[in-house]
């Protein structure tokens, strides 16, 4: 007889197609229910509040008077939440962003009364195969999940869910979904037939003969009668033996047949059994442009800044950091960040990214502004605080803007040796529009408004320098590059060149292998018919290329950099009407700026869509010419291999599987494919979805776009049958108007080696720039702390990436964390600190974690106390 735990539970959206504010006034009356429901019956099991802390803080906006009685009962283990903040998306956010949901959610949790430690995934579209690893760093070694299993990756729904770096959690899948058993019928017949069904169908794929049942679904309330009639079914059959029960419990029973189980090791992407939704990756791109902003902003600039300011004596604004995160996390929702909601609730999740970004930027200004300020200057001029956050020392160009009324100016090291730069545009400014007491004036005040690039050298690992800006009146100083003629176009330096061909495609060659890459930065466009959730294309799409139609390319070349600029104006349909009839109708300009720094082998690419379409997707090209089967895209805290063309595309249709299966995938910044020497990388800013296609299986195309017109529709080339979530109009995923995408395409001579990633670092994480002029935005009493002109606080000599440097959760000592970016295992490397203080190794939780070992696997993120 087969042992069914009845697990009960809601499966709660704070935001879908209704607002949270439409939630937080059923969960009033939800909550309060539970509440009365387990107070009047001590005998009723657990029930699960959807494992997101943000459910009870959601509560207690609005019923802040039942925090003592909910509390009792979470104690009491009747009530059961955490570990998570928000039932957050695992493919489209940031490692770090993913790693303070725990934090936040377990800290919370036990606050309140305690943590369920059971890592419960009921609907993120897709898993990622690192989430053993994340489990692990909070001692949780039990998963629950839905989404993107199927027998193809392993035939069982009970297995062993290795990680690369070899972390594993005991999981259990719900094949059917976590509403399988939702809304059981009542009376005493009905429900026995029906449950025993549900039982039947939901152990189809079970090893063992322990089987894990839910009970409940989207905002349903507390089936409370269902406990009480399970002894009736017991009696009625001798099939399965039925308990209300809990996760804990199931895993306990599940445990005593642990060798039975499987083991498995990657990601669970496989749409067979239920949607996971590839076209998320792409929804609404100026919402995932502005989550990416905020991510980076938060873990790589202020954090780091806010830590070292700590160190120099200043107070550390946590509460108010933590809140940025736990606004942003709500904002991580599965539904929330991937864009498949109403026009509404995405102008409200755009909004809450919005505000986080600027809470982040004030924070980084204040703090910039208190250590300028404290810096001893050894020059004359305008201060210049070049910080840099990655544990490694590092020559970089640097970006800033400065606001001058000076005919000339120069820059200057801190030992008066000049700092080379190169102007890049200019224009006029008023200033009363920047600074608020110019405003009352009569007359307007204008400044030369100059973007530069700087040189700077020995920037100092996880600290900063100091360089000057020396204005001067003698001559007129403007932009210093110079427009290049002739038949030929091309900008290069001492690894790569790229060239303008005849036909107007552009050639890539990088000189150290002497390998030429063809038709770079293809731009394509075609149909979308499809919604919020997926990629669609008409079934005899028209797919317009860039190539052969206007283009206007301008060379420049300067001190510090060459540029080549393309203005690309393309025929297009204006919508899915033209489109069938193979009309164009309209122009769809794109401009793009493709940088080649002089110090390293990159080019860095800038494109603005002007966006006056609909129903369409606009991608970026890139021919590698690599014959591999294979790729490689980076995940959270690692990198994962991917097949270029699924096998089981083959299968789907005959499969009848919940949609196709085809080779759009996530990538958090980093994709590329090589043949262990050669290859090509592109890392861009906040781009989440490329796409193998399977008529060019050496081409990597990244998705800059796509425009839709509605949350859901049914009938799908790409996913057949119902709609998903709702059939209505979302006018605004269209997303018209100018859009900007930033990313680098990096050139494989020796494979994924030491050099390659040290470059996807400099890319991923340039130095920031504060320029200490006299006038603020805000005002605030000075300080008599002095500092440095350049300092570090420590350099960790690896090849390992930075993540973030934080201030502890529980302690004023600093949190340092690096991970192994590549599929194979590096070198710890060296630490040298300045502070003199004790260092240890501990989890991304913050608890102490053994010792450190010379080497670090795959994807492993290296977490370090440095104790206060």
């Amino acid at each position: 007889m087969k042992k069914v735990h009845l697990v009960q539970h809601t499966h709660w959206d704070r935001e879908w197609y209704f607002t949270e504010n439409d939630s937080k006034a059923l969960l009033y009356y939800f909550i309060e229910d539970v509440i009365f429901q387990m107070e009047r019956d001590i005998s009723l099991p657990p029930f699960i509040l959807d494992a997101q802390l943000v459910v009870l803080d959601d509560y207690f906006d609005v019923a802040p008077e039942n925090k003592k009685r909910i509390s009792a009962l979470i104690k009491q283990g009747r009530i059961l939440i955490g570990p998570w903040y928000t039932q957050t998306d695992f493919l489209i956010v940031s490692a770090e962003s993913i790693t303070r949901n725990l934090l936040l959610g377990i800290n919370g949790a036990e606050k309140v009364g305690q943590v369920m430690k059971v890592g419960y995934v009921p609907d993120s579209f897709g898993q990622t195969a690192q989430l053993p690893m994340f489990l692990n760093e909070f001692t949780i070694d039990r998963a629950v999940v839905w989404r993107g299993w199927s027998e193809h990756e392993v035939d069982s729904t009970e297995f062993m869910w290795r990680s690369a770096g070899g972390d594993t959690v005991t999981t259990a899948v719900f094949p059917w979904g976590y509403g399988c058993a939702k809304w059981l019928p009542t009376d005493e017949p009905s429900f026995t037939k029906t449950i025993v069904e549900k039982a039947r169908k939901q152990s189809q794929f079970s090893a063992t003969d322990v089987v894990i049942l839910p009970n409940g679904n989207d905002q349903s309330p507390f089936e409370y009668q269902v406990p009480g009639m399970l002894e009736r079914v017991n009696a009625a059959q001798d099939e399965y033996n039925f308990k209300a029960s809990s996760f804990d419990a199931f895993f306990d029973d599940l445990s005593q047949q642990k060798g039975l189980l499987p083991t498995f090791e990657g990601e669970l992407l496989n749409p067979k059994y239920m949607r996971i939704h590839r076209g998320i990756f792409s929804t609404r791109m100026d919402i995932k442009l502005l989550n990416t902003k905020l991510e980076k902003t938060v873990s790589q600039y202020l954090e780091p800044l806010l830590s070292l300011n700590m160190l120099n004596g200043f107070p550390y604004p946590q509460t108010a950091v933590n809140n940025i995160w736990r606004e942003a996390m709500k904002s991580h929702a599965h539904d929330s960040i991937g864009c498949c909601n109403s026009d509404r609730v995405n102008s409200m999740v755009s909004n809450r990214l919005q505000s986080g970004i600027e809470m982040a930027e004030q924070l980084i200004e204040l703090n910039f502004k208190k250590l300028c300020d404290g810096i001893t200057a050894s020059q004359q001029g305008t201060k210049v605080v070049v910080f840099n956050s990655v544990p490694k020392k590092r020559d970089c160009q640097v970006e800033l803007t400065i606001y001058t009324p000076a005919n000339s100016f120069s820059l200057v090291d801190g030992n008066g040796n000049p700092v080379c730069f190169q102007i890049v545009a200019e224009a006029r400014q008023d200033m009363s529009t920047i600074i608020q007491e110019l405003s009352n004036d009569t007359t307007i005040t204008w400044y030369r408004k100059i973007s530069l690039l700087a040189d700077v050298k020995d920037i100092p690992a996880f600290g900063y320098t100091t360089i000057y800006i020396q204005e001067s009146n003698e001559g007129l100083l403007e932009t210093q590059s110079e427009e290049a003629f002739g038949e030929t176009i091309e900008v290069s330096n001492r690894w790569l060149s790229l060239k303008v061909e005849a036909d107007g495609s552009l050639t890539l060659l990088d000189k150290r292998s002497g390998k030429s890459f063809y038709r770079v930065f293809e731009l394509t466009n075609g149909s979308d018919e499809g919604d919020n959730y997926n990629f669609s294309p008409l079934a005899d799409d028209w797919v317009i290329s860039s190539l052969g139609q206007a283009v206007n390319y301008r060379v420049t070349h300067g001190e510090l950099v060459s540029t080549l600029e393309a203005r690309h104006v393309i025929k297009v349909p204006k919508d899915l009407s033209e489109r069938k009839k193979r009309q164009a109708s309209r122009e769809l300009i794109i401009n793009m700026t493709l940088t080649l720094p002089h110090n390293r082998a990159s080019i860095d690419a800038n494109v603005v869509v002007e966006n006056n379409i609909e129903d369409h997707r606009i991608q970026v090209l890139f021919p590698t010419g690599i014959m591999s089967d294979v790729h490689y895209a980076d995940q959270p805290f690692g990198l994962i291999r991917r097949e270029n063309q699924p096998k089981v595309m083959d299968i789907w249709k005959e499969e009848n599987w919940t949609e196709a299966p085809v080779a759009l995938y996530p990538m958090l910044s980093t994709v590329y494919m090589n043949d262990d020497t050669q290859g090509l990388a592109i890392v861009a800013d906040g781009i989440r979805e490329y796409e193998i296609h399977d008529n060019s299986p050496e081409t990597i195309a990244i998705t800059l776009l796509r425009s839709v017109g509605w949350l859901g529709q049914a009938n799908l080339t790409y996913r057949p049958g119902r709609a998903s979530g709702m059939v209505l109009p979302s006018p605004d995923s269209q997303i018209q108007g100018m859009h900007a995408f930033t990313f680098s395409l990096i050139p494989q001579d020796n494979g994924a080696d030491d050099t390659f990633w040290r470059v996807v670092e400099d890319v991923k994480t340039p130095p920031l720039v504060y320029v200490g002029t006299d006038w603020s935005r805000f005002r605030m009493n000075g300080h008599s702390l002095k500092f440095p002109e350049q300092y570090s606080v420590f350099e960790w000599n690896t090849s390992l990436h930075f993540s973030t440097v934080k201030k502890a959760e529980s302690s004023d000592d600093l949190i340092i964390r690096t991970f192994n970016p590549s599929i194979e295992p590096m070198d710890m490397g060296t630490l040298r600190s300045s502070l003199g203080k004790r260092i240890t190794r501990c989890s991304l939780s913050e608890q102490a974690k053994g010792k450190l070992n010379v080497s670090v696997q795959a994807c492993t993120p290296i977490t370090l106390r440095v104790e206060s």
